[in-house]
């Protein structure tokens, strides 16, 4: 019985699972630019996470997703490109697809392709961090949120003035992120 008890105790080692990735990030330098803050916060989570720039843009996204599929199998892909020059819808959609019925998050970005309205069409569920990081790419400060420590003025900045995401501002859509994994 104490041998039964501890192979089921230890399966998960046994066959492999432990070794999962639970979240891929294919992003462009919109999330990429804050990997510290989003990388601890999915941490923190309790999930492993995996970084890949194997795609820049919504046209080599599909390719991008099905490697990442083979390679690691993760529970979600989470993808996030501001350029779609020479594709379509289609290309989110083959994107989608090549995810092979993993949960497949779409973030958006501020002035962004257009593309994403697509996501739900084809599967995927779409996060619009706007609400938390402001719509323009330029200098943001916005109202603190109950977890952030504020300036004096009960703003935090979440973008910089080249439009980039600041660390608070990676942790806000970080947080955005978590809540909608499976």
């Amino acid at each position: 019985m104490a041998v039964v008890a501890v192979l089921w105790w230890q399966w998960p080692t046994i066959a492999g699972y432990d070794k999962r990735t639970d979240v891929v990030l294919l992003t462009d330098s919109f999330l990429s630019s804050t990997e510290r803050p989003v990388t601890y916060r999915i941490h923190e989570d309790g999930r492993t996470v995996r970084w890949d720039a194997g795609a820049t843009s919504w046209c080599g996204a599909a390719d991008a997703v099905r490697r990442v599929d083979a390679e690691f199998d993760p529970a979600a892909i989470v993808l996030s490109f501001a350029d779609a020059t020479g594709c379509g819808t289609s290309a989110l959609t083959d994107a989608v697809r090549a995810a092979h019925g993993h949960r497949v998050l779409i973030v958006t970005q501020p002035g962004r392709s257009g593309i994403e309205a697509a996501a739900a069409a084809a599967g995927a569920t779409l996060i619009d961090p706007t609400r938390f990081i402001g719509d323009q790419l330029v200098a943001t400060s916005l109202p603190c949120q109950w977890w952030e420590s504020c300036t004096a003025d009960g703003t935090i900045a979440v973008r910089t003035a080249d439009g980039a995401l600041t660390a608070e501002g990676g942790d806000r859509v970080a947080r955005i992120i978590v809540a909608e994994l499976p």
